[in-house]
């Protein structure tokens, strides 16, 4: 019989494994021992039982240590191996504190047990602690699915054993959510089968004393924490996870910090690190460290700052941030506190810890992908604003300029996070376009989208949007988003991008923090910040939107001098610097996004701010900082146009006339969207083609936006496309309009074609006035092909426009400041058509045969 040897790779390998260790020889004899007879069944519970007696050496060499199986498992028994390896390695990640690295290993094992049917507890040993990490890492619509699954499938199986903690974990995700309802409602659930797991009986009265507390019913909360201390007492807690009493300690901590009695807070919170340090000396540092963090805040309380540092310097050594970046957001508590201690007495190290607790934050939300259908919101944290005012106050203190540039830094990485995590899963995806599987949830993802908008049934939305956040749990999967490497922010790279690009333009940021308006104007490099009056801008701007810019005011046409005049008013507040003719790119935040800046008079001349200069709108600066610039190629254009009535919506005779306007200018494809189905549209948007689409959009308040094609095709649809078009134009309606989310801007049809890889589109806050909208569009490709950009191409429309108007009626700003230019400036250049230089040749045709003729004549004389 042939002896089968270990590949030359894994004997290198493993020398190098175990050079260094104490007992090398006798650890080189596990394959030795187990691979010339085959035994990969013995082999992996050896290395299950190693990793157990060396959690820390072994698990952190956990992909070494994998390669060193020389083949796949085949039998049941090898595959339950298999799986049980994987899971410990996961559960020693985790007491170690490296939640992005557990969250790996976990979802290497659900992925494996679902493909090969292992028989498992899947519930306990992966759906729990995959859940709980990523509530851990704030990814909780993947936390919600995960647990909705394992609270269905053993309920299906009647192990209602499991079914209290269960609860309890879907409880907790939904309290992080801030969804107190959901989270009483979760946790009486789990209280109804309590008999089959008593043990669980203090964590969910824990968890609804949290939510109370959370919910300011400090009554209800106080009485639940008494439920839970007086349970863990009892005989039942025997088996109870030490971490809970802890964390009732906490909140009673927190109850008694409210009611002003900080000695007795601090012995509740010393005697909860004491219970930890006693029951897991060597695991639990992420709870270990949050404990640092109450007991650093109570300090301050106390004034004692010191106290305070050193509690939260030690909750640091629990976590390995010598780069300062650490995919967990209890590190970036840390940095929180960190700035708020040394406020006082060190600003400079306060500085230093704010960026790191805004960078981190931002570091972390990487790992967290939201979709149309989340429950998640995108609030900006409490860190980050404390840090724009600490700046802002040490600025005016110093006059330092780069504390500016810092703050500046910190507001844009708190803005658009979601838009920018998406751009990056699209690039993703666009690297992994041939996985089949992958396209197949697409295409099921995209139906269920449709599906979801399309039903008023309460009952039904429900369904689909449980079935959806299952699809895009099982996408999550696929993507293996926490084995890639996390972009790390970085000040330098921003402070450069910042200059190149404010040389050519200035950069206008607005932050809404508290009751003021933070401003930085960027020009040259240098960047300069002022405080405006929240309530008197808001005032004044929402004067002007509701009086001007409402789809049937006729204010302007009644009384233009006033509108003049009250526009300028807004313009001085919100820009009140010199304008000159270098473009302006705008970062809004919150309302401000609604406000169309290029309709602001800038003097009393009666003259707008578009006639002076161009406007451009980005959801965070990081749009250019992540911008990656590609060679100027000819590229051909897609056109839609909409020429009869379908779904309700009347035909656009205009779109037909855009239509053919662009066909004879340039090589385009145009296609009716009245019969064109989701899938080809889809397939258009892959071609790296300009899209040009003149067909009705809706932004409805009672459900997603959508475009009208053959079908309508909603927001939800659009999230599960990758494109390759550069810009997108859209002359369709209300296509930049939609909701606005804290931090993220407006979630408009424009601004999903921007997250799925487009770099930037021309889109409408507004229904488009038929008569125009032909005018701007061949202005705009006329200037497109002569300038090659198209910020500079809509803002030569715009003076095409109002410098051929006859009358101040038609400079209404309702008529043409509706169009706007979302996302990086580029260079295009499109192709041109045949049609056009068969035009230029019969042109040329009589001049050369004119030029014949006389040098004829010439030579003749």
């Amino acid at each position: 019989m042939l002896r089968r040897l270990l590949p030359f790779s894994s004997v290198v390998f493993l020398f190098l494994f175990f050079s260094g260790d104490d007992e090398p020889q006798q650890k080189a004899k596990w394959i030795e021992v187990y691979q010339p007879k085959d035994q990969l069944q013995a082999y992996l519970e050896k290395l299950y039982d190693l990793t157990d007696e060396q959690p820390f050496y072994l698990s952190n060499k956990a992909d070494s240590l994998e390669q060193t199986l020389w083949r796949k498992p085949k039998a049941k028994e090898e595959q339950t191996a298999y799986l049980d390896f994987v899971l410990n390695i996961a559960y020693h990640l985790l007491q170690q504190g490296q939640i992005q690295a557990s969250t790996r290993w976990y979802e290497k094992g659900l992925k494996y047990q679902q493909q090969q049917k292992v028989v498992y507890e899947a519930e306990e040993f992966i759906i729990k602690p995959l859940g709980n990490n990523y509530v851990r890492l704030g990814n909780y619509d993947k936390a919600i699915a995960l647990q909705q699954s394992a609270i269905e499938q053993a309920t299906a199986e009647q192990k209602f054993n499991l079914l209290p903690s269960l609860y309890s974990n879907q409880a907790i995700t939904y309290y992080w959510l801030g969804n107190y309802d959901a989270t009483q409602t979760a946790c009486n659930k789990g209280l109804h089968f309590i008999s089959q797991q008593p043990t669980a009986t203090g964590l969910l009265y824990n968890v609804k004393a949290d939510a109370f507390y959370a919910a300011a019913k400090t009554d209800s909360a106080y009485f639940y924490n008494q439920k839970a201390l007086t349970f863990f007492r009892s005989a039942d807690a025997t088996d109870a996870d030490a971490s809970w009493m802890v964390s009732a300690l906490q909140l009673s901590a927190k109850l008694l910090y409210d009611q002003q009695q900080w000695s007795y807070a601090l012995k509740k919170l010393q005697n909860a690190e004491k219970i930890l340090e006693q029951s897991y000396p060597d695991s639990r540092q992420r709870d270990k460290a949050k404990l640092k963090i109450e007991t650093g805040k109570l300090f301050l309380q106390l004034q004692q700052p010191d106290s305070s540092i050193q509690q939260l310097k030690e909750g640091l050594q629990y976590f390995n941030s010598n780069n300062g970046y650490y995919p967990d957001h209890t590190v970036t508590g840390l940095y929180a506190v960190l700035a708020k201690a040394f406020a006082q007495q060190q600003p400079d190290s306060a500085a230093h810890y704010y960026q790191l607790a805004v960078a981190n934050d931002y570091y972390c939300n990487q790992l967290i992908t939201v979709s149309t259908n989340s429950l998640q919101s995108s609030n900006t944290t409490s860190s980050s604003e404390e840090a724009i005012v600490f700046f802002e106050e040490q600025y005016r203190r110093t006059g330092k300029q780069e504390l500016l540039q810092q703050l500046l830094w910190l507001i844009e990485l708190s803005k658009g996070r979601k838009l920018l995590n998406e751009q990056n899963r699209s690039r993703q995806w666009q690297a992994d376009s041939s996985n089949s599987l992958q396209q197949q949830l697409f295409a099921e993802l995209r139906n269920d989208y449709l599906l979801l908008a399309e039903t008023n049934d309460a009952a039904k939305k429900t369904f689909i949007s449980e079935r959806i956040r299952k699809q895009e749990l099982q996408l999550g999967l696929q993507e293996n988003r926490f084995a890639q490497l996390l972009e790390q922010p970085s000040l330098q790279q921003f402070q450069q991008k910042l200059k190149e690009v404010t040389e050519k333009a200035d950069f206008i940021s607005y932050a809404i923090v508290n009751s003021n308006i933070y401003l930085l104007h960027t020009k040259d490099g240098k960047v300069d910040c002022k405080l405006l009056p929240l309530v008197t801008v808001k005032q004044q701007t929402d004067s002007l939107l509701q009086t001007y810019f409402s789809p049937t005011s006729s204010a302007y046409n009644n009384d233009p001098s006033a509108y003049f005049q009250s526009s300028n008013e807004v313009r001085k507040q919100l820009l009140p610097f010199s304008i000159n003719h270098k473009p302006l790119i705008i970062s809004a935040d919150g309302w401000l996004h609604n406000l169309p800046f290029e309709a602001l008079s800038i003097d009393d001349k009666q003259q707008f701010l578009a006639e002076q200069t161009a406007v451009s709108y980005v959801y965070s600066f990081l749009q250019y900082v992540q911008d990656v610039k590609q060679s100027i190629e000819k590229l051909p254009l897609t056109v839609y146009s909409f020429s009869k009535e379908q779904n309700g919506f009347a035909a656009l005779p205009n779109s037909i006339v855009e239509a053919k306007q662009l066909s004879k200018q340039f090589k385009a494809n145009s296609y009716e969207a009245t019969v064109t189905d989701a899938n080809a549209f889809v397939q258009s948007m892959q071609s790296g083609a300009v899209l040009h689409i003149a067909a009705h959009a809706v932004a409805d308040s009672t459900q997603q936006p959508y475009l009208v094609l053959k079908q309508k095709f909603y927001l939800g649809q659009l999230q599960y496309v990758v494109t390759a078009a550069p810009l997108v134009v859209l002359t369709a309606c209300e296509t930049a309009a939609g909701k606005i989310q804290n931090g993220e801007g407006v979630t408009s049809i424009g601004r999903a074609f921007i997250s799925k890889g487009v770099k930037a589109v021309v889109a409408s806050r507004w229904p488009v006035d038929d008569a125009v909208a032909p005018l701007f569009v061949q202005s705009f490709y006329t200037s497109l092909q002569k300038q090659h950009s198209p910020v500079t191409a809509l803002q030569d429309a715009r003076k095409e426009y109002l410098q051929n108007a006859t009358s101040l009626a038609q400079k209404n700003p309702l008529l043409w400041s509706g169009f706007c230019y979302i996302g990086v400036d580029q260079q295009l250049q499109l192709q041109t058509s045949f049609f056009s230089w068969y035009w230029l040749l019969l042109l040329f045709i009589p001049i050369i045969f004119l030029i014949q003729r006389k040098w004829k004549r010439k030579i003749s004389a």
